[in-house]
């Protein structure tokens, strides 16, 4: 009997087990049963269906996941949490930058994290488009789209402004457009390291140093302006007063602009006085063929000899500070000349009172005039001939070599040398003969013309 009742017992427990597992498994089924909510792509779904996983739900809705889907819960994970499944679903997105195309199966919806995606990083003043449209890198893109977005980096300046050092983001396409855009004012006399109209690249350096006050004191006035120069020299060039000549500055020109930006200019001029002792040379004489007679030529240039003393005067600014004489240097020696006495016979015509005559030789003379009356009645000449009008006397040493030459003098007319005179020495003196009846009185400068024909010696000299 009792045999009997144990037996009974353990096929209640039994049977009693199974309908609790049977039980159980029901209760479980009726957890993953029911009505769930799918969500994809932000459009709602609504399903009933037996699901132990998201990716059974998303199976029961007819789709399949790729591996760049976004769904919660967990794909691949008993859903004990949610009736409510959210899929978004991955679509190609392609970044353009510049002539590349970068390609992305994603479902990220947000551009900051797609570029990031890309490996491109963000800087101020970087600009992202889609369809042709600025966008925020923060608002996020329609889900399950394909894509397509054109990235356009900023340019960076790296800028140096008086050495402090900053960056500038910008979209700009010149260097001083992109000044204009930070608010970064320019004043004329501010030097650049590179040219405002200069385009930005990728990244591009530039040096920019501020004009200040410049102020220039020189001889008594002022002049004001601003210069961003670094040096005293460049600093009044920029000015329009560079140093001229022997011109210095306080601070020397190669010295940075003073703190108060105040600069002294010395005018300076220097002048040279010179003394010349001259020494005198010699002339010597030789008969030149080719110049006319009684002209004198010069065959050799003489040069005097000079000896110098210099002295130098300093002068600033109106004032003398400075009177150096160095000592005397020999310019020159003396060097002696050489002149020629003219032998070439130039036969001449010409009208003397109303009469034409041919001369080879003229000479100024002082003429007096004489007649037999002077000479105590006698009429007797050196040659022999009477004293008469047209006899002519000249010194002893003209007469030696002009005996009867014939001669022409203006207002006593044609006449020949046959007679010899005194005069005066130092003077070309000639005597003009008269008759006692006809005597007229010369005492004056006048033209001696000697006629053709030439005679066969001429003196290159007259004695």
């Amino acid at each position: 009997m009792e045999s009997l009742l144990n037996k009974t017992n353990r096929k209640t427990w039994r049977i009693t087990a199974i309908l609790m597992v049977v039980l159980g498994a029901c209760l479980i089924v009726l957890q993953f049963y029911g009505q769930y909510t799918l969500i994809v792509n932000g459009e709602v779904h609504n399903l009933r269906t037996l699901a132990f996983t998201p990716r059974q739900v998303a199976q029961a809705a007819g789709l399949s996941l790729q591996p760049e889907d976004r769904i919660w819960p967990e794909a691949d994970a008993l859903n004990f949490v949610s009736k409510t499944i959210i899929l978004t679903q991955s679509r190609q997105v392609q970044i353009a930058q510049g002539e590349a195309i970068i390609s992305l199966q994603t479902a990220e919806r947000f551009p900051a994290n797609l570029l990031a995606m890309a490996g491109i990083t963000l800087y101020p003043a970087d600009r992202l488009l889609w369809n042709g449209k600025v966008i925020d890198w923060a608002e996020p893109l329609p889900a399950g789209k394909p894509a397509l977005l054109q990235f356009i980096p900023a340019h960076v300046l790296e800028l140096s402004i008086d050495g402090n050092e900053m960056a500038l983001f910008t979209q700009q396409r010149t260097v001083g457009a992109a000044l204009w855009e930070a608010g970064i004012p320019l004043q004329p006399e501010d030097r650049l390291s590179i040219p405002l109209e200069t385009p930005l690249s990728s990244t591009t350096e530039l040096s920019l140093t501020r004009s200040r006050p410049v102020k220039v004191v020189f001889a008594g006035s002022q002049l004001s302006g601003f210069s961003a120069a670094e040096t005293v020299g460049e600093a009044l060039a920029d000015l329009g007063f560079p140093l001229q000549y022997l011109d210095y500055a306080i601070p020397s020109e190669n010295e940075p602009v003073p703190v108060d930006g105040t600069i002294r200019t010395v005018n300076v001029r220097e002048e040279i006085l010179l003394e010349k002792e001259e020494t005198a040379y010699q002339n010597t004489y030789v008969e030149d063929p080719n110049a006319e007679l009684d002209s004198v030529s010069v065959v050799v240039p003489g040069q005097v000899g000079l000896v110098v003393t210099r002295t130098r005067i300093r002068i600033e600014d109106g004032k003398e500070v400075a009177n150096v004489t160095e000592r005397p240097w020999k310019a020159s020696d003396p060097q002696d000349g050489v002149l020629g006495r003219g032998t070439k016979v130039v036969v001449r015509t010409e009208t003397i009172d109303g009469e034409t005559i041919e001369y080879w030789r003229k000479v100024t003379v002082y003429a007096t005039s004489y007649a037999p009356q002077h000479l105590g009645g006698d009429n007797r000449t050196a040659s022999g001939m009477i004293l008469t009008k047209g006899i002519i006397a000249v010194r002893t040493s003209w007469y030696s070599v002009m005996q009867f030459q014939p001669v022409y003098v203006p207002g006593y007319g044609r006449g020949i040398i046959a007679d010899t005179g005194g005069g005066i020495d130092g003077r070309y003196w000639i005597d003009l003969g008269y008759d006692d009846s006809n005597y007229v009185g010369w005492h004056y400068w006048t033209t001696l013309y000697f006629l053709t024909p030439v005679p066969a010696y001429i003196p290159t000299v007259l004695p």
